[in-house]
C-alpha cells in the first residue's frame, strides 16, 4: 500500500516506507528455494494451503488488530470514514457511511458462494463501507479513467469508482480502488492463487470468466496479469501490510507470501519467471520510485509563479550517490542524496516556473552508478488562479485550487446554478487547504465555479453533476439461512427492495431449489416485477437431502446486483422421542429427587431434584418425578442437530394436596451456557396432558424443562420436532400482516386475530378502510399501483 500525496491537483502516488519489518518465522519459506514460475507457486500453495479457518463471524475479531489505525479505528479501503473503534455492522444500509460490511476482494459468486475456507479467509477479506462494497457488487478491479464514484454523504465520501475498463485487454464493467490500497489488493490476489491453487480453476462463475483463467497456472488472464503486477510494481508494500500480515497470522497460522517478499510475483508471472527464487540472493540496486518510464503530472500552475512540489524517491540495495536532474520548464533540489537516503526513501522538491499559458514538459532523471531512471513530468500552467475541478459525483464535486497567498489567507468559492446562487455560496475557504467538497447539489445539474482571491480569480469552470446511479438493495431481517425436510417447502421468507434511479422492470432469479414469488401462491427460478414494487418472497422446495445456496440476481437494463445470498439444509425427518424405556434399572442409577447425569433413549441428560419411582406412575411406563424442593430440572446434557421446532410431552401434577407446579420450557444454542425462555405451563391436572410450546430455532440446539414454582409432577415421552423454515427470522411488528396482487386482485393478508388496514391509490382515494379477521382478504380494485397501510407501516402493491 502507499499513500496517494495530493500535489495541488494531481495525485501522486508516493511511497510510505515500512517502519518496520514483517515477523516472517525463521526457514518458513525454505521449502521454495531455488523455484521459480509454476513450481514455485506449488511449493507457496503447499506451505501456506493449511491453516486456520476464523469463521466468518471471527473476522471481526481479528480485524481489531488487522485493519486499524495507530489509535485503534478501523481502517476502511473504501471511503474516508472515520468510524472510530465501534461501528454498525451491515445489516442493512441506505448511504454511505451507514455501516462497515466483510468485503470479499475476490467476490464469493466466483466460486460459486460455498462457504469454504475462501469464504471466511481474512487475508482477502476486509472491513469496508457497505455502500460501496454494494456498488463494486462482483465487479473485478480494474481501471476506469471515467467511471463514478457514489455520492457523499456529508463529509464522507467514496474511495474508487465504477465503469468500462480503460485498461489494455479487457473492456467490460470494473471497480477501480483508490490508488492507496491497488497493490494491498493486487497482494491479496496473488494470495489467493496460491493458497487455493488446488481449486482455482473452478472459480469461473459470473465475472471470474473474465478474471481467471480456468486452470492452475497462469491462473489469470493475461489483462488481469498485467494489471496485478502494475499495481504491486508502483505500489510497494507499508507498514499497514506487514502489521496486517502480521495480526492474521497469529488466527489463521499462515502468511501472505506475496507481503514477505514482494518480488515472487515476479519470479512467478513477471519478468523473473526463469529465475530460481531465494530470499538470501545477492539484491539488485534499483530505483523502485518513481518507477522508469512513468508520468509525473505535477497538476496546474499559475503563469510567472514558481511552485514547488514534494516528489518521493526511493531505492533498494544502492550503494553509490544518487544524482538527479530535471528539464524543461523544472528544476529539483537537491540534486544530490545519499544511497542510505534513498534506501531509506526520502522527497525531493521539483519546481515548476511557466511563462506562458499552456502544457509545459520536461524530465526527472534520477540516476545511482548505472541504475537510471526517467520520469516524465507535465504541468498545466494558467494565466491567474489555478483550479480545478475532480470527483465529481451526482450531488457534489471537489473543488481545488494552489494557494498563491499566505497561509491564513481567505479565498471565496463560488458555486452558481445559471445566474443564481446555490443556497449556501459564496463561502469563504483558509487558501491553505487548497480543496472544497461541494455535498449539497443537484443530479444531472450544470454548474458554474469560480474561486477568487484578494488580488485574482480563476476562471470560471462549467460542470455537470453525474446521473444518480441505479441501486436495488435487498432488505431482510436476520440471515437467508433455511432449513426442511424432504419434499416440504419450507417457510417464505419476505424480502424488500429498496430501488433506486430505475424505470424498468426488474428480474430477479435464483437457482434450484429455491423458488420465488409474488404472491405466495406461483413459485418458480425467476420472476419480473415492476419497478414500484417493494419486495418479493423466497423459500426453498427440494425433494431430495443436501445442502443449498444461490446468489439473488436482480437485474434492472444494464444493472445486476447478486451480493444477497441464501443457504438451505435440506435433511431427512429425526424423530426425536424421549420415553426413559432405555436407562438401564431407573430407579437405581436415578432414584428419586437426584442431582445427576444419565443416559436415556434419545442421549445424555442432566435432571435436578428428580428422578425414576416405580414404573407405571404415567402412562404405565417410566416417568421422571420431578421437585420435591421446587426447583427441579431436566436438560439436555448433549445438542440434537437438525433444529428444535416444537417441543411436546406429557406432563401432571403429582397430588391434588400439593401447590401447583409451573414448568418453564426453554432451550439453548450454545452448548447450555445460557438458556431463552420459549413458553410456560401450569399443571392443574392428576390426569396426564400433552403439553406443545414452538421454538422455531435452526442449528444445533438442547431443550431444558425447568420448575418456577409448585410441588412435585411427572414427565414423559418428551418430543423435539426439528425445524422449518428460515433462521435468524426477527419478530417485527409488520410481519403480522401481508399485501400483495394475486390473479388480478390485491390480497391483504393477516396473521393475527384482527388487523386495521386501509388501502390508498395514487390518485388520493381511499379504496378500503377497515378492521380485518385473519386470514387472506381480497379486493377488486382497478389495475394501478396502491399503498396498503397498517398502522405505522406501509406497503406497496401493483395491482396487475
Amino acid at each position: 500500500m502507499n499513500k496517494s500525496l495530493k500535489l495541488w491537483f494531481a495525485t501522486i502516488c508516493a511511497l510510505v516506507m515500512a517502519q518496520g519489518q514483517a515477523s516472517i518465522p525463521t526457514g518458513y519459506y525454505d521449502s521454495c528455494e531455488g523455484k521459480s514460475s509454476q513450481a514455485l507457486l506449488k511449493a507457496l500453495s503447499e506451505k501456506i494451503s493449511s491453516h486456520t479457518n476464523v469463521g466468518y463471524d471471527g473476522l471481526w475479531e481479528v480485524y481489531q488488530k488487522s485493519d486499524v489505525h495507530a489509535d485503534g479505528s478501523l481502517w476502511d479501503i473504501y471511503t474516508t470514514k472515520n468510524w472510530g473503534k465501534s461501528f454498525p455492522q451491515c445489516g442493512n444500509y441506505k448511504l454511505i457511511g451507514d455501516c462497515v460490511n466483510r468485503e470479499h476482494s475476490l467476490p464469493k459468486s466466483w466460486w460459486g458462494g460455498g462457504k469454504s475456507a475462501q469464504y471466511s479467509d481474512a487475508f482477502h477479506l476486509y472491513p469496508t463501507d457497505g455502500k460501496v462494497n454494494g456498488q463494486r457488487s462482483n465487479y473485478p478491479y480494474g481501471e476506469c479513467a471515467n467511471g463514478t464514484r457514489l455520492p457523499n454523504n456529508g463529509n464522507v465520501q467514496a474511495l474508487g469508482r465504477l465503469g468500462s475498463s480503460t485498461f489494455s485487454g479487457y473492456t467490460g464493467t470494473v471497480f477501480e480502488p483508490d490508488d492507496e490500497y491497488k497493490g494491498d489488493l493486487a497482494r491479496s490476489y496473488f494470495y489467493m492463487a496460491t493458497c487455493y491453487n488446488g481449486i482455482v480453476s473452478g472459480w469461473t462463475s459470473k465475472d471470474g470468466s473474465n478474471f481467471f483463467a480456468g486452470n492452475s497456472y497462469p491462473v489469470f488472464k493475461t489483462w488481469a496479469i498485467n494489471l496485478l503486477l502494475k499495481w504491486t510494481r508502483q505500489d510497494e508494500v507499508s507498514q499497514k501490510e506487514l502489521d496486517r500480515n502480521d495480526a492474521i497470522y497469529e488466527f489463521q497460522h499462515n502468511r501472505n507470501p506475496f507481503i514477505d517478499h514482494p518480488e515472487l510475483a515476479e519470479h512467478i508471472w513477471g519478468t523473473k519467471q526463469n529465475e530460481p527464487w531465494s530470499s538470501q540472493a545477492v539484491k539488485e540496486p534499483e530505483i523502485t520510485h518513481p518507477v522508469n518510464g512513468s508520468e509525473i503530472n505535477i497538476g496546474y500552475g499559475s503563469t510567472g509563479v514558481a511552485r514547488q512540489y514534494a516528489v518521493t524517491v526511493k531505492g533498494k540495495n544502492l550503494s553509490e550517490t544518487v544524482r538527479l536532474s530535471a528539464s524543461g520548464a523544472f528544476t529539483v533540489s537537491p540534486t544530490s542524496l545519499s544511497a542510505t537516503q534513498v534506501n531509506n526513501g526520502t522527497s525531493v522538491d521539483v519546481t515548476v516556473l511557466g511563462e506562458m499559458e499552456g502544457t509545459a514538459e520536461g524530465t526527472l532523471t534520477i540516476q545511482s552508478g548505472n541504475v537510471v531512471n526517467v520520469v516524465d513530468l507535465t504541468a498545466e500552467i494558467v494565466d491567474g488562479l489555478p483550479v480545478t475541478i475532480t470527483n465529481v459525483t451526482s450531488n457534489g464535486f471537489n473543488v481545488n485550487w494552489v494557494n498563491l497567498d499566505e497561509p491564513a489567507t481567505d479565498y471565496t468559492v463560488h458555486i452558481k446554478q445559471g445566474t443564481a446562487y446555490v443556497p449556501g455560496y459564496p463561502t469563504k475557504v483558509l487558501s491553505s487547504k487548497e480543496t472544497h467538497l461541494a455535498y449539497t447539489l443537484e443530479p444531472q445539474t450544470q454548474y458554474s465555479v469560480q474561486v477568487t482571491t484578494p488580488s485574482m480569480a480563476s476562471t470560471v469552470h462549467t460542470i455537470t453533476t453525474a446521473e444518480v446511479l441505479p441501486s436495488i438493495m435487498l432488505l431482510f431481517d436476520g440471515s437467508l439461512d433455511f432449513l426442511t425436510e424432504p419434499g416440504v417447502p419450507s417457510e417464505a421468507a419476505e424480502i424488500l427492495m429498496d430501488v433506486e434511479n430505475v424505470g424498468s422492470d426488474i428480474t430477479v432469479s435464483v437457482d434450484a431449489p429455491f423458488e420465488l414469488s409474488s404472491d405466495k401462491s406461483a413459485w418458480s427460478r425467476t420472476i419480473v416485477l415492476d419497478a414500484e414494487e417493494d419486495r418479493f418472497y423466497l423459500r426453498v422446495n427440494s425433494a431430495g437431502a443436501g445442502e443449498y445456496s444461490t446468489f439473488i440476481t436482480c437485474s434492472a437494463g444494464t444493472y445486476t446486483n447478486d451480493d444477497a445470498e441464501a443457504t438451505a439444509t435440506v435433511t431427512e425427518a429425526v424423530t426425536f422421542l424421549e420415553d426413559w424405556e432405555q436407562v438401564e434399572n431407573p430407579s437405581k442409577t436415578v432414584p428419586c429427587y437426584s442431582s445427576t447425569t444419565f443416559k436415556g433413549s434419545m442421549g445424555r441428560w442432566a435432571v435436578t431434584d428428580g428422578g425414576f419411582g416405580t414404573q407405571g406412575e404415567m402412562n404405565g411406563t417410566w416417568s421422571l418425578r420431578m421437585g420435591k424442593t421446587a426447583t427441579s430440572t431436566i436438560a439436555m446434557d448433549e445438542d440434537k442437530t437438525g433444529g428444535i421446532g416444537t417441543v411436546t410431552f406429557d406432563a401432571q401434577k403429582w397430588s391434588a394436596s400439593e401447590a401447583t407446579p409451573t414448568i418453564e420450557v426453554e432451550y439453548s444454542t450454545d452448548g447450555g451456557m445460557t438458556w431463552d425462555n420459549a413458553g410456560s405451563i401450569t399443571l392443574d391436572n392428576e390426569e396426564p396432558e400433552n403439553v406443545s410450546v414452538t421454538v422455531n430455532r435452526s442449528g444445533t440446539g438442547r431443550i431444558r424443562l425447568r420448575q418456577s414454582a409448585g410441588k412435585r409432577w411427572l414427565v414423559d415421552n418428551i418430543g423435539i420436532s426439528n425445524y422449518s423454515g428460515t433462521g435468524a427470522v426477527m419478530e417485527l411488528e409488520y410481519h403480522g400482516w401481508d399485501a400483495f396482487c394475486r390473479n388480478g386482485k390485491l390480497v391483504v393478508e393477516s396473521r393475527d386475530n384482527t388487523t386495521e388496514v386501509a388501502v390508498y391509490g395514487m390518485d388520493g382515494l381511499t379504496w378500503v378502510k377497515e378492521t380485518i379477521a385473519g386470514g387472506a382478504h381480497e379486493y377488486s380494485v382497478p389495475k394501478g399501483l396502491y399503498v396498503v397501510v397498517s398502522g405505522d407501516h406501509t406497503r406497496r402493491v401493483v395491482v396487475k
